[in-house]
C-alpha cells in the first residue's frame, strides 16, 4: 500500500466519532496485543495551550535523552505532524504499513454496525507507532473534550494535564464552563496525578478538584509564581525559574501561562522517577517551535499567524495585539467556519483591525467570506471579502504598507493554508 491510497482509506471515514469511540480503538488494539499498555503517557486535555503546551513536554524530555512520542491535532503543513517521534513524522511507509495491518479491522467493524472515525483510526495508528518505536514517555494531546474522545483508551498515565478551559466544542461538550471542565476531567485515572494550568476561570478549579476526590487524585494547580518575567516581545519571553535564565521563543503572554503547566509538569515527573536537569528545561524551551500559534512568517510586512478561533484565543490574540503591536497599522486576514462565534469575535476585535479582508477556508464548514464581510461591515468595521488567500495577502500589503502588519487569523485551517502561500508569495518577489 502506498501513502497516498492510505490516506485515500482515511478519507473514507467520518471526521467525527460518535458515542463508543474508546471502546472501538481498544477493540482494535486488543488485536495487536493492547501495545499501550507498554507505552507510559503524559495526557493532555483542555481548550487553549493544548498544542503549545505537548510542544513544550516533547521538546524538553528530548533533550532529557528520552525516545518522546508526540501525538497532536490539528496538523498545520502535513498530515504526519500529527505523529512524531524525537520530532520526525513518522515515515510515509511506515504510516501505509500500519494502515494495510489495521484497516481490515476498521472493515470488521463496519460491517457489524460500528462506524469509526478517522481520529479513532489515527489514534489507533499513533500508538502502534510509538510501540514499535520504544518510546520512553508520549506526550498524547486529546482530540475533543476528554471522558469519551478516544485517546482515553490509555491507562498507564504518569501525568494528566488540564490547560485552560473555555467555551468551545459546545455542541459535544456541553454549554457551560463547568460541563466542558468536567468532560475534559475525564483523563483522569485512579490514583493519579492532575497538574492544572493556573488562570483558570472561576468555575473550573471547584470541578476538578471535585473530580480529582472521586477518582482519588493528587490535584496540582500550577502557579504563575513559580516564574519570573523578565523580558517579552515578537523574539518571545525571558523568565527566571529556580534561579536560572530561560527563554522560550513562542510569542504572546499566555504562552507564559503554558510554561508554567509544563514546568509544574516536569517536576511531577522529577518526583515519579525520571531525571530531569535544569539544563534539559533550557534546551529544550529555547528549541520549541510551534508553527501557526503568533508565528511570524515574513518581515517586511511584518505578517504574523494564529490559529485562534474560540472565545479565549480570541482574548489572548487581543490582548497580545495590544501588548506587541501598540500603534501599528494592523490589517487581518480572516476566514472562519460556520460554527465558531463570529459574533464574539466581532465583538473583541473591530476597534484593533484597520481594516478586516475575509477569505472562505479550505474546509466543508467554512462560514462564506462575503457574508463574513458583511457581518464585520454591519458592525462599523471596514471589511472586504477576497477570493482567496493569494488575494487576500496582495490586498493587505497594499493596505499595509512596508511598516504595517498583515494578521492571519481565525482558523487553524486559514492558519496552515496562509502559512505556506505566504511563503511562496515573497519567495516570488
Amino acid at each position: 500500500m502506498t501513502f497516498e491510497t492510505a490516506m485515500k482509506m482515511l478519507g473514507t471515514l467520518q471526521r467525527f466519532g460518535s458515542p463508543g469511540a474508546v471502546e472501538r480503538v481498544a477493540w482494535i488494539l486488543e488485536q495487536f496485543g493492547n501495545p499501550q499498555n507498554q507505552l507510559r503517557f503524559i495526557h493532555v486535555a483542555g481548550t487553549n495551550g493544548k498544542g503549545s503546551t505537548c510542544a513544550m513536554l516533547s521538546s524538553v524530555l528530548r533533550e532529557a535523552g528520552y525516545q518522546t512520542g508526540l501525538f497532536v491535532s490539528p496538523y498545520i503543513i502535513e498530515f504526519r505532524e500529527r505523529i512524531q517521534v524525537n520530532g520526525e513524522m513518522i515515515p510515509k511507509e511506515a504510516f501505509a504499513a500500519l494502515m494495510e495491518q489495521v484497516f481490515p479491522y476498521v472493515e470488521q467493524l463496519q460491517s457489524s454496525g460500528k462506524r469509526m472515525s478517522e481520529f479513532e483510526l489515527v489514534t489507533v495508528l499513533a500508538i502502534l507507532w510509538f510501540s514499535k518505536q520504544n518510546c520512553d514517555i508520549v506526550v498524547f494531546e486529546v482530540g475533543v473534550g476528554g471522558k469519551k474522545d478516544s485517546t482515553n483508551v490509555i491507562s498507564n498515565v504518569l501525568v494528566s494535564v488540564l490547560t485552560s478551559v473555555s467555551m468551545d466544542h459546545t455542541e459535544i461538550l456541553g454549554d457551560t464552563i463547568e460541563k466542558i471542565a468536567r468532560d475534559k476531567c475525564g483523563i483522569m485515572k485512579p490514583n493519579g496525578t492532575m497538574v492544572v494550568a493556573p488562570c483558570q476561570k472561576d468555575e473550573v478549579m471547584p470541578i476538578v478538584k471535585e473530580e480529582g476526590e472521586k477518582q482519588h487524585n493528587l490535584v496540582i494547580e500550577a502557579s504563575m509564581y513559580d516564574v519570573q518575567p523578565l523580558h517579552t516581545d515578537l523574539n518571545g519571553t525571558d523568565f527566571i525559574y529556580q534561579g536560572n535564565l530561560l527563554h522560550l521563543p513562542l510569542i504572546g503572554t499566555h504562552q507564559l501561562i503554558n510554561a508554567c503547566t509544563v514546568l509544574a509538569t516536569l517536576e511531577q515527573l522529577k518526583q515519579k522517577g525520571f531525571p530531569i536537569a535544569c539544563q534539559h528545561i533550557k534546551a529544550g524551551l529555547k528549541k520549541v517551535q510551534f508553527p501557526a500559534r503568533w508565528e511570524i512568517v515574513n518581515q517586511q510586512p511584518l505578517i504574523i499567524i494564529d490559529g485562534a478561533h474560540n472565545q479565549d484565543g480570541i482574548d489572548m490574540l487581543k490582548a497580545s495585539v495590544k501588548q506587541y503591536l501598540p500603534n501599528r497599522k494592523i490589517v487581518a486576514v480572516i476566514g472562519v467556519l460556520r460554527d465558531k462565534d463570529t459574533d464574539y469575535m466581532i465583538h473583541m476585535l473591530s476597534d484593533v483591525f484597520e481594516h478586516v479582508i475575509t477569505i472562505t477556508p479550505n474546509n466543508p464548514r467554512a462560514l462564506d467570506a462575503k457574508t463574513f464581510a458583511l457581518r464585520w461591515i454591519a458592525c462599523g468595521q471596514q471589511a472586504t471579502a477576497a477570493e482567496d488567500v493569494e488575494d487576500a495577502i496582495s490586498r493587505a500589503e497594499q493596505l499595509v504598507g512596508k511598516n504595517g502588519v498583515i494578521l492571519v487569523c481565525g482558523s487553524l485551517f486559514v492558519a496552515a493554508e496562509a502559512r505556506e502561500k505566504i511563503k511562496y508569495h515573497f519567495m516570488e518577489k
